[in-house]
């Protein structure tokens, strides 16, 4: 259970730092200068990141199937 909240922590708080970076990466190169095409990429740079976090944190945890196992340890035969 701990190992599955650390996990999950980790994952969110790894997506959030990818959406800083790769907003402190385009806002740094906006600031020196860039074109058109830049722009567009680096503002969907930004979305798909920030598409990254919504998805961690609105996943659906798997969930268990319970499954009747039958063993034939009949050697009687």
């Amino acid at each position: 259970m701990l190992k599955s909240i650390a996990a999950s922590l980790s994952a969110e708080r790894a997506a959030m730092a990818f959406v800083i970076l790769a907003s402190a990466l385009v806002g740094r190169q906006a600031a020196i200068g860039m074109d058109t095409a830049q722009g567009l990429s680096g503002l969907a740079a930004i979305l798909g990141s920030s598409m990254l976090v919504v998805m961690v944190r609105t996943w659906p945890k798997p969930e268990r199937i319970r499954v009747k196992a039958h063993r034939d340890d009949d050697y009687s035969a």
